[in-house]
């Protein structure tokens, strides 16, 4: 069940007994956004609905070392000589860690049992630590003999691992904007009744000119990355990840990534994690975040009331803000006043949004600390009026936080949170961008990825690609998510996706099949090398978009800028080292075995020369 099957099935029983009229015309009545949701409530609890969440849907799941102990065994499967699945095996044991009891032994087996992976892993450092948490974690003394050799071993073998692959530092060539520091100053802000706020270039860009970086104001990270990154910084740390002490479905990568989020956003979600994980998706958990980021700027929510309140507040953007006392404060003046479109949104879209915000809201202030700090009615519909503006704001203006797409793997796998970025958030979209974001860790870079001429606008992708989508698919998949009907070059044109993309007959092809088997491989030293060449290549050729010779440099250029961030999770470079390694142990085989019939082949050639020689030297004999 989630917070749509709810809606749904509320919208059908208003249906099939006649209602639908009536609760739609009282809803549409109601003027305060506060003040709708609040009456979708009263229907939700009359109908019986938060009842059957409640019967359905765990708030949080409970620490258990039976549970944990489940988990190892499953883990310890994986990890056996018969599968060598250690990817799973980690996870598995991950999940025994956040499930184990506080003070139990069941958390100092988890972190030794993961440090056995990363011994076969060879990630000597990584085990080290492993084995330096187990011990503060009162490893049993009964298995303490395996643990000291392990760290003898270990140790012995630690100067044979290489260092870690430093990521390439990219920086912005132009000189700073005079109003947004952090953006080239040859970007401007504008708007018109039809397009809204955009940006254009009062120069020329090329193919992989860095024009802008970003830090969100905040970011959550996505559920299936519970186990494998940290939920405060978002780091890839699924090697040495420590518990949330409360919950089962939080991780960290250090004590005081633990430390800050208990204090701020963890301490309001953490009892109802799970219920937030299971009704909610990646939308409603930024808006969430942004929401609760917001109340921790102020010491009362008076004063969030009064900074929400304040026309020098209203309607600001990135161009608008005091980088010179650039403060969290600062920043949330443009995240809250990014447009809603709530005039644009039919009274079904509110309904629905009101549903949702009226159970996120019900759950977060009935069942956590979060009703403390609002206090009375006043600050409880404020803080409902607060969520329904970013439950609003969120779809087309909060972003996915990507990693390089990987063969074999799904969405899931290359987007690791969702982050609110004020100046991104201006970006329009096109089915055909000429810009592209690329992540360091949670720090956006936007680079050219086509030409824009002087006076160009500089167009975002929402997710809705020509290369992969059909027209008719992108135009309905971007009217209901983000209200707009696509009139982009390549809706407008038709531009075939990238199967049915033919060649062009005078552009030359710059990708070939080293340039695909060494960025599959996710090599460094090729991608710092070779980056600049599909830059030049699409610079040069971008009169001639789209075409099949195009759009392959295009990916190309991607996956080498995501290399050279470092935007590749460690699952895919040790499945790639694990090729690697089993290509070479082939080779080697295939070396060895070719040796040894060449060796075979010279004994049987001596041996029937010996053979020949012989036989004459008897028929010589003979004919004496």
């Amino acid at each position: 069940m989630d917070v749509y099957d709810v809606s749904d099935d509320l919208v059908k029983k208003l249906n099939d007994w006649k209602l639908i009229g009536i609760i739609s015309g009282k809803f549409n009545e109601l003027k305060e956004n506060h003040s709708k949701v609040n009456f979708v409530e009263h229907a939700l609890k009359d109908f019986k609905y938060i009842d059957k969440i409640c019967c359905n849907v765990k708030l949080r799941e409970e620490k258990s070392n039976k549970r944990s102990s489940e988990f190892r065994m499953l883990g310890n499967e994986q990890f056996s000589l018969k599968n060598k699945k250690y990817f799973q095996a980690l996870e598995l044991y991950n999940k025994s860690i956040c499930f184990s009891e506080p003070g139990s032994e069941n958390i100092a087996i988890g972190y030794a049992n993961r440090s056995a992976v990363l011994f076969e892993w060879k990630l000597y450092r990584e085990c080290l630590l492993n084995i330096e948490l187990a011990r503060k974690a009162n490893y049993p003394a009964r298995l303490m003999h395996k643990l000291d050799k392990r760290e003898k071993d270990c140790r012995k073998l630690l100067d044979s691992q290489p260092p870690d692959v430093q990521p390439y530092d990219f920086q912005m060539e132009f000189e700073p904007h005079p109003q947004v520091p952090n953006i080239a100053n040859c970007l401007e802000l504008r708007q018109t009744p039809e397009e809204g706020r955009y940006i254009c270039t009062k120069r020329d860009l090329a193919v992989g000119d860095l024009i802008a970086t970003e830090e969100p104001f905040c970011s959550t990270l996505l559920p299936p990355m519970k186990f494998i990154r940290c939920a405060t910084c978002k780091v890839e740390n699924y090697l040495t990840l420590i518990p949330c002490e409360s919950c089962c479905s939080v991780m960290f990568c250090s004590e005081e990534c633990r430390e800050k989020a208990v204090n701020t956003f963890h301490k309001y979600e953490c009892p109802v994690i799970d219920l937030l994980h299971t009704m909610f998706n990646k939308i409603h958990g930024i808006a969430l975040r942004v929401c609760l980021s917001a109340l921790e700027l102020f010491p009362t929510i008076e004063e969030l009331m009064a900074f929400c309140e304040d026309p020098e507040n209203q309607n600001r953007s990135s161009f608008d803000l005091d980088y010179n006392n650039f403060t969290a404060r600062e920043h949330y003046r443009a995240i809250h006043g990014l447009v809603t479109n709530q005039h644009l949104r039919s009274v079904s879209d509110l309904f629905q949004r009101s549903v949702v915000c009226a159970v996120l809201k019900h759950f977060m202030i009935n069942f956590t600390p979060l009703k403390d700090f609002l206090g009375g009615e006043d600050g409880q519909n404020f803080f409902t009026e607060l969520l329904f503006r970013h439950l609003q704001t969120s779809p087309s203006n909060m972003h996915g936080i990507d990693l390089v797409e990987q063969v074999n793997e799904t969405k899931d796998d290359t987007t690791h949170s969702s982050g609110a970025f004020a100046f991104l958030s201006l970006l329009n979209h096109s089915c055909a961008p000429n810009t592209v974001r690329i992540y360091k860790g949670c720090k956006a870079y936007l680079f050219v990825f086509r030409p824009i001429p002087a006076g160009g606008v500089l167009y975002d992708n929402y997710g809705a690609h020509f290369a992969i989508f059909p027209k008719s698919k992108r135009i309905e998949t971007l009217s209901i998510q983000y209200r707009f009907t696509c009139k982009c070059e390549a809706c407008e044109r038709d531009y075939p996706t990238f199967i049915r993309l033919q060649p062009k007959l005078f552009v030359p092809h710059v990708i070939d099949e080293t340039d695909t088997a060494s960025l599959i491989a996710y090599d460094f030293d090729f991608a710092l090398k070779n980056y600049r060449k599909y830059c030049e290549f699409l610079t040069k050729h971008g009169e001639n978009y789209p075409c099949h010779q195009i759009s392959s440099a295009e990916e190309s250029l991607k996956m080498a800028l995501h290399i050279l961030v470092d935007a590749v999770p460690l699952k895919a470079k040790m499945n790639q080292s694990n090729a690697n390694l089993f290509d070479q142990t082939s080779e080697a085989k295939f070396t060895a075995v070719k040796k040894e019939l060449e060796e075979s082949l010279r004994a049987e050639i001596k041996a029937a020369t010996n053979a020949t020689e012989v036989k004459a030297e008897v028929q010589k004999q003979i004919n004496a």
